[in-house]
């Protein structure tokens, strides 16, 4: 009896498994080069942005960072950034679909990410207000793709709503620059006469730039796959992919390190 059962029960699992056909191999999530190489022109961007603004706040050097081209080159910048997150948040997504993770799952893992960058935020908000008198970073990049990654994670699988809200976000911004509020609407972009911060990225305008990269993302990587023909970078890139994978590390650590090469500088000179 035992044994008619379990042939039996191998002939059913035999033919259910013939009806289904053969199993589809185990996928690994490949990096895409060109998203790291696009993200890495993006923080060297930020670098040197950083290093003339650095200069030029410790009074050695005379460039005019806040107007003119500078400040265009700044805000090219932050939009390539945005736009990046955004198009990898819905990457990210595709790749927990493809792992068998259900959307509760991705949603809380997409959750923690956002809660981690505006902890590193926040981190970047309490030693500049110490650090600083002239000012401090109340709402920077770091906040605003925090609390956008959070926001963006029940319109990732719908492009067309994140890039009709995104537009709409955007147009909003310059609306929102000219109305005075009070500082604990500073986030939204609405703050008082006398607010400063030294990096200022509000959710008006810049959380619809990371729902227009949302919608890129879905555009030119549906389910987490290249939709066009893209040659292999050549091997001169690997180092700037490696940057472009290690880009909050840098982001991090990258203002420490030129303000004490600067104060070294200028004690020794």
């Amino acid at each position: 009896m035992m044994g008619g059962g379990s042939s039996v029960g191998e002939g059913i699992r035999a033919v259910a498994a013939h009806l289904r056909g053969p199993a589809a191999p185990a996928r690994r999530t490949a990096r895409l080069p060109e998203v790291d190489l696009v993200r890495a022109i993006a923080l060297l961007m930020m670098l040197l942005y950083h290093l003339l603004f650095d200069l030029w706040f410790m009074g050695m050097a005379a460039v005019e960072v806040l107007t003119g081209f500078w400040r265009a080159f700044a805000y090219v910048t932050a939009s390539l950034f945005v736009v990046i997150a955004g198009l990898s948040l819905t990457l990210a997504e595709s790749a927990g679909r493809r792992r068998g993770a259900t959307s509760g799952e991705i949603a809380r893992m997409i959750g923690r990410r956002g809660l981690e960058l505006i902890g590193w935020g926040l981190v970047i908000t309490v030693v500049t207000e110490v650090a600083f008198e002239q000012g401090t970073i109340l709402f920077g990049i770091l906040h605003l793709i925090g609390v956008g990654t959070i926001l963006a994670i029940p319109l990732l699988r719908h492009p067309r709503a994140a890039f009709v809200l995104g537009s709409t976000c955007v147009l909003l911004g310059p609306v929102a620059a000219a109305v005075r509020g009070p500082i604990w609407l500073a986030w939204l972009g609405f703050h008082p006469p006398d607010f400063v911060s030294f990096d200022y990225v509000p959710v008006l305008p810049w959380f619809g730039v990371l729902l227009i990269g949302v919608a890129f993302g879905r555009l030119l990587y549906p389910e987490g796959e290249r939709r066009f023909v893209l040659d292999d970078p050549p091997n001169w890139t690997r180092p700037l992919a490696w940057l472009g994978r290690h880009t909050l590390a840098v982001y991090l650590l990258h203002q420490p390190v030129f303000v004490g090469l600067l104060l070294l500088w200028k004690q020794l000179a």
